[in-house]
């Protein structure tokens, strides 16, 4: 399997911070979170505030385990999706990412490892960001966590420094990290990754999701 990647690190702090595929920041940055219902950082629209009375989880996944179903990227290709892990920041990464400016977005960082392998077809970008259609959503269905719009740079305790790719190979896999910030007042209960549009409550809560589990 060919790998298709160079190491970078000073200037990808920067490429990334205003390309949406960072997580956290050592710069400045301007987190604005998107209201529920609209559009997120990723395009997909969050779940309303509305939730049915009747709506029920489907089965938890846990993490480490992957998607029964395949996923199709939103720049082509279709993947295996798993969700690896979820690392809970604290004061220190707020205050280095400097989403403590944006209380708005809550007070905790969550840094989400996902994986991806190549199954089929051919992505059109070969660093597109396949975490932005994930959404971190409280028992009842409902956005329990938010997407900043714009982060730059890389906090010790967030997400690494990844690499440059240069195109996927069938059967290569990678791990993205992404961050979402929420309040300690919320917990999460479920994360989904949202490749079928949902929009309502009861409709996430029918996508495959993994339980909230963190480090």
């Amino acid at each position: 399997m060919r790998r298709n990647s160079i190491a970078v690190h000073g200037v990808l702090a920067t490429v990334l911070g205003v390309t949406l595929t960072a997580c956290g920041g050592e710069g400045g940055s301007t987190a604005v979170p998107a209201p529920s219902g609209a559009k997120t950082a990723g395009g997909q629209a969050g779940p309303s505030q509305s939730p049915s009375p009747n709506a029920t989880w489907g089965p938890a996944l846990a993490l480490g385990q992957p998607a029964p179903n395949l996923i199709e990227g939103t720049d082509g290709g279709t993947f295996q999706v798993t969700v690896q892990k979820i690392v809970k920041g604290g004061p220190k990464q707020m205050k280095a990412g400097y989403y403590d400016q944006h209380p708005e977005l809550g007070d905790t960082p969550y840094y989400v490892f996902a994986t991806y392998t190549l199954k089929e077809g051919k992505p059109d970008h070969p660093n597109a960001n396949l975490n932005l259609p994930i959404h971190i959503l409280d028992e009842k269905g409902n956005e329990a966590a938010q997407k900043p719009v714009i982060v730059s740079g890389f906090e010790e305790g967030g997400c690494p420094v990844g690499e440059v790719y240069l195109g996927w190979d069938i059967g290569e896999t990678r791990t993205q990290c992404s961050v979402w910030i929420g309040s300690t007042a919320k917990p999460p209960a479920r994360l989904v990754w949202n490749g079928k549009d949902a929009r309502t409550p009861a409709e996430f809560m029918k996508l495959d999701s993994w339980k909230w589990s963190t480090q």
